[in-house]
């Protein structure tokens, strides 16, 4: 097996090389691993993990209470069609958004 401090020891590199293990043998590499990146990274000084309220969050995104509740509602479907329309209705959107939206 090659001597790892004879290669560059870039992130691809040692992707490169967990790759080759198993399933098994990646996750005891992480499990030995996790607790110096933690201590490293020091996850209590994070501002990330800084839970911020829903109020504050609200406010600065400019988002605003709703007055009417029926407004979030929207207008719905009609009441005169059936719900075989709607289901036509739905199936159709779902293949417009299929047709639009590219695939991952």
């Amino acid at each position: 097996m090659e001597n790892i401090t004879t290669r560059s020891t870039t992130p691809e590199y040692v992707l490169a090389l967990l790759k080759n293990l198993t399933p098994r043998e990646q996750l005891r590499v992480i499990v030995q691993v996790l607790p110096d990146l933690e201590r490293e990274w020091q996850w209590s000084d994070s501002k990330f993990w800084q839970a911020t309220s829903l109020e504050t969050l609200a406010e600065k995104q400019g988002i605003k209470p709703a007055e009417n509740f029926d407004s979030l509602l929207g207008n719905g479907w009609p009441q005169d069609e059936s719900i075989d329309e709607f289901i036509a209705a739905r199936n159709q959107w779902r293949q417009q958004s299929l047709v639009q939206e590219p695939k991952l």
